[in-house]
């Protein structure tokens, strides 16, 4: 078996264009500079088949609500462009700043695609002493957490995704106009694609107001005769109205979710926590405070809060929890992540 794998391997390195070290060896006069060209040939067969690989998951992940977000996104961007800035009035550092929170929401939203949302190690077992066990009380019953889908153990906030086919790390839902999950790992970038959002749409939204109104329905007259234009920009603005309400909702909701550290599948589930030999449960046991949660969820310069990013604190699988040190030690380690904020 070992020698078959063996083979396999040097079979797929040599589909990959990969030189082991027996055809190095093999070649004839392969000393010095042959063997840095060999080297740097290795090098290019890598960067090649990871740049293929990354074009692959780029075109998997275009389904049909992706697409409708990107086309959205660009008519609103282009038409906002051409005709609120290039025909309009508005201009210079206006159009430099929407530019920009664009262009960053796009970025956010793309890693928000193509990030992974965390999976469950491979290795991860509950990390606990008998006896003294913290779990999620769940509305089926106690004990250790266990995926019977995927059969093994999962960390806390962790759930089961019935689209991706299985468990993500702190969970919050499937999204999808993302086609994927929203987990620990891509949280932060989802947060901020509604933050750059609903920034730019809102820009988008006065800008085109004021054209329209100053252009298209000016009391004195129309100044713009073009009627195509007209529509282009009423049906933009329209949709950006839409956009922005729809946006901005969602933003605020999930601002009320980070102070209070909980996910969108622990508020409606209203997940708790208790010891197994204590009866007592508290609810959402997580929250560490406001600045302790923010912390948690954007970092600790509060100046690179809103800059890009992608993952949240931690590695995903434990969180602090009140119920698992005592009152003092809760309130040191809340003040030590309160005390870890500062400025740069």
């Amino acid at each position: 078996m070992r020698e078959r794998a063996t083979v396999d391997g040097r079979a797929r390195d040599r589909d990959r264009g990969w030189i082991t070290r027996r055809e190095r060896d093999g070649r004839e006069g392969t000393r010095g500079e042959d063997w840095t060209n060999v080297m740097a040939e290795n090098v290019g067969m890598n960067r090649r088949v990871r740049a293929r690989t990354c074009a692959r998951r780029c075109v998997g992940k275009l389904n049909l609500p992706v697409v409708l977000v990107l086309g959205m996104y660009s008519y609103v961007y282009e038409t906002t462009k051409t005709y609120a800035f290039h025909e309009g009035r508005a201009g210079g550092l206006a159009e430099l700043v929407f530019a920009l929170t664009a262009g960053l929401g796009m970025v956010m939203y793309a890693c928000t695609v193509l990030r992974d949302p965390g999976r469950v190690p491979g290795d991860y077992v509950p990390k606990v002493e008998e006896g003294d066990a913290l779990v999620e009380a769940k509305r089926k019953g106690g004990g250790f957490r266990f995926c019977q889908k995927c059969e093994r153990h999962k960390p806390p906030r962790t759930h089961h995704c019935r689209v991706c086919k299985r468990c993500v790390l702190r969970m919050d839902h499937h999204c999808v106009w993302v086609n994927n999950c929203v987990g620990h790992y891509n949280y932060k970038s989802f947060f901020l694609f509604l933050f750059y959002a609903t920034i730019s749409l809102c820009q988008a939204a006065y800008h085109l107001g004021n054209f329209a109104a100053s252009e298209i329905f000016n009391p004195r007259g129309s100044k713009f005769d073009d009627y195509k234009a007209s529509s282009l920009v009423i049906g933009c603005l329209v949709v950006t109205c839409t956009l922005t309400i729809a946006l901005a909702a969602l933003f605020v909701w999930h601002v009320r979710l980070v102070v209070n550290n909980k996910t969108t599948i622990e508020h409606y589930e209203g997940v708790r926590s208790r010891y197994n030999n204590i009866p007592t449960v508290v609810e959402h046991p997580y929250s560490l405070g406001l600045l302790a949660n923010l912390r948690e969820i954007l970092g600790r310069n509060v100046l690179f809060w809103f800059s890009p990013g992608c993952k949240i604190s931690g590695d995903g699988t434990r969180y602090p929890n009140v119920l698992e040190m005592s009152r003092e030690r809760w309130d040191r380690t809340v003040r030590t992540k309160e005390r870890e904020l500062t400025v740069l």
